[in-house]
């Protein structure tokens, strides 16, 4: 899924090894579907659907500079196709234009022994530092903005305008830096190379992997913002045979509270492998502090305000990889709030990847 659906694996995402091997341009992408059951007291939220969990496609290459350089490049696209049995036109509401909102990691960069530099739109490198989520990229998904356990004060994001740097690995451990400019649209006021700044180190040895992150939004890219939205996140996976453990701690605000009181989030899972069965379970919670008092919208995701609530989730869920590029798997997660209607979700799908 979004890393692999079973990957207990730590972000090098950025690293420059991911660009080793491609010489020329090399096309890949993959499809996601599922077929959901949502189960809950609120209005017309007993229904089945089907969905499509993130299906991309892109390019990606490289070109010898010399002197040890590369120049490196990525263009990314999400291909979601429409997702209601009306929906058949082309360009319907359910379909993703190339460009804009559906456009993913796509940017240029040059890489050598001082390690990597890129322009462009990615994933920031807090978001990279991963969570202990087994079932990313499924309605089960526990790393996501507004709704997850993981990220959910808006720090889960795709940068659209950004410098960020990579280095070198020594000895399992790398590090890796973002910054945003604000370039001042709209009602917000910011206008500075750093509006928005990112950061996370990786550590990998063995069976042990683990990542430390931090990331700041300045109080200017949000109109009515009063404090610094900011974010730390812990995360550390370790593999004993056959068995998979994973644990992820964050602390954040979104920066609209002049208290500045801290939301806090701990998300477990643990997997077992059985030959190409994977058997999956996770716990999450996340105790909401502070009362969101923002619009709706802006950088942080917001879907209305005083929308937060506690959150306890927990999932049950199987893996049966068909071959290396193609699974299929199914899931039960069960959502419990403070307040809000309880909701339950059954979900069956199928990933295959070029």
């Amino acid at each position: 899924m979004k890393k692999s659906l079973i990957a207990l694996a730590v972000a090098g995402a950025f690293a420059a090894p991911a660009f080793a091997a491609s010489s020329n341009v090399d096309v890949y992408g993959t499809l996601r579907y599922s077929l959901d059951h949502v189960n809950s007291d609120a209005v017309n939220a007993n229904k089945w659907t089907v969905n499509d969990q993130t299906s991309r496609f892109g390019i990606k290459g490289s070109e010898d500079l010399g002197g040890g350089l590369k120049a490196v490049w990525q263009i990314e696209q999400q291909i979601s196709s429409a997702t209601g049995p009306l929906d058949n036109a082309v360009g319907g509401a359910g379909d993703t234009a190339f460009g804009g909102a559906g456009l993913r990691n796509t940017f240029v960069g040059v890489a050598g022994g001082f390690g990597t530099v890129i322009i462009g739109r990615h994933d920031t490198p807090y978001k990279l530092g991963g969570s202990a989520d087994v079932f990313a990229d499924t309605s089960a998904d526990s790393q996501k903005n507004g709704t997850g356990i993981i990220g959910r004060n808006g720090f889960d994001n795709r940068a659209a305008g950004t410098v960020a740097y990579v280095s070198p690995e020594w000895s399992g451990f790398h590090f890796a830096v973002a910054t945003v400019p604000g370039e001042q649209t709209g009602t917000v006021n910011a206008n500075g190379l750093n509006d928005a700044y990112s950061m996370v180190g990786v550590y990998a040895n063995g069976p042990l992997k683990a990542t430390l992150g931090h990331e700041v939004f300045k109080k200017d890219l949000a109109a009515g913002g009063t404090n610094d939205a900011k974010a730390t996140k812990f995360n550390i996976a370790y593999k004993i045979g056959d068995i998979g453990l994973g644990y992820t701690y964050e602390r954040s605000n979104d920066g609209f509270t002049a208290a500045q009181k801290t939301d806090k989030a701990h998300l477990a899972s643990v997997t077992y492998g059985m030959g190409p069965i994977t058997l999956a379970a996770q716990y999450g919670q996340f105790n909401n502090e502070q009362a969101y008092t923002g619009a709706a919208g802006g950088i942080l995701g917001k879907t209305a305000a005083g929308s937060d609530d506690d959150l306890k989730r927990w999932t049950l869920g199987a893996i049966y990889n068909l071959s290396k590029r193609t699974n299929v798997y199914a899931a039960y997660n069960s959502d419990n709030y403070t307040t809000a209607k309880d909701v339950k979700v059954f979900t069956m799908g199928v990933n295959t990847s070029f």
